[in-house]
């Protein structure tokens, strides 16, 4: 894609990683080509992981109207391997990541410029996720999600006014970046933003979280899925903290103690009441805590959050949890087979 002069702008690459997102993929290109930012100077790369759904139809049918979409990818092809086909193809300057599973504000790629032209430490830009829903458990799920009961309101789901942050979803870089602290670690199927936000940050570079840069997502619409969602970022975490150990935080291990908690108690009761006690006092405990923050909650959304919240809440913990102890047993076995030695760690 050639560079053409517009009043100095850069040249944007959009990358959007896809698979089997045919409900959203169409929403998701729309959004993208009707940006406020001059189209001779978009690119888009729409990298597919072996959709077997109408995804690729879909897309094909926007390349047809539009010659600035480029479709690649192929089999065995996750999210980060995906951003790092489109880094290597991309033609401009600026990459932007954009979840195929979303859609963004028409000034998204315009806020994104203005901020990274800025001040010259920083190198990534993200806003706040807005989530979009349609059904009441989706509602529940995003939440639960955004809530500090769920998982600690992190910055990059609140995004009141604009803050320097560990790490952003949906991030727009500046290109030269990826040859500063490397592309994505394709080794990691979840957790791959935080990842690379983080060699970002102790690169001595910024990440900025502004609410002036907008993305809208579709939240998970079952307790089913939500709770495979927090398993995998469980289960991910461990690699993120075995690669870089001053990532850790005490609130990633909270869901996995309570986790624990539940599982030791309830398999020893089997042979103490003394245990049995504890298990259903432990349950308690959580109950009153959770129908407490969803009563708070429901009280501003409505009264069926009070009644879908909790469950919401527990399929986030125990997914988190469950998936974390996971990881470290797969950790652990892995030692186990290189006779007792730290296996090395893709950098």
């Amino acid at each position: 894609m050639e560079k053409k002069p517009t009043g100095g702008l850069p040249v944007v690459s959009v990358i959007i990683p896809m698979r089997n997102e045919e409900k959203y993929i169409g929403g998701c290109l729309e959004s993208v080509i009707s940006q406020d930012y001059p189209k001779e100077l978009i690119e888009v790369m729409v990298v597919d992981g072996a959709s077997c759904d109408g995804s690729l139809e879909i897309v094909r049918e926007f390349m047809e109207e539009h010659s600035n979409i480029k479709l690649l990818g192929g089999p065995g092809v996750n999210c980060p391997a995906a951003m790092n086909i489109g880094i290597r193809e991309a033609a401009g300057d600026i990459i932007a990541k954009v979840d195929a599973h979303g859609y963004v504000a028409s000034d998204f790629l315009r806020m994104s410029v203005k901020y990274l032209s800025g001040d010259g430490e920083i190198r990534c830009v993200g806003g706040p996720i807005t989530p979009v829903v349609d059904t009441n458990v989706a509602k529940a799920n995003a939440i639960a999600r955004s809530s500090v009961f769920g998982v600690g309101k992190g910055v990059y789901s609140a995004g009141e006014k604009a803050q320097f942050v560990e790490t952003v979803q949906c991030g727009v870089y500046k290109k030269g970046v990826f040859g500063v602290v490397g592309l994505f670690d394709e080794s990691l199927q979840f957790g791959e933003d935080e990842e690379i936000n983080w060699r970002i940050i102790i690169s001595g570079c910024k990440i900025l979280l502004t609410p002036e840069v907008r993305f809208f997502y579709f939240p998970r619409n079952s307790f089913r899925k939500l709770f495979r969602q927090y398993f995998n970022y469980g289960a991910a975490r461990v690699k993120v903290v075995r690669k870089h150990p001053h990532f850790f935080n005490v609130k990633h291990v909270i869901p996995t103690a309570f986790f624990l908690a539940l599982f030791g108690t309830g398999t020893l009761s089997l042979f103490s009441n003394l245990f049995g006690g504890l298990f259903l006092g432990i349950v308690l405990l959580y109950v009153i805590v959770s129908l407490g923050f969803s009563a708070v909650i429901g009280a501003k959304e409505g009264w069926k959050c009070i009644c879908l919240l909790p469950v919401s809440f527990a399929a986030l913990h125990l997914g988190y949890g469950m998936g974390f102890c996971c990881g470290i047993m797969g950790y652990l076995a892995v030692i186990s087979k290189a006779g007792h030695k730290e296996p090395k760690v893709k950098n």
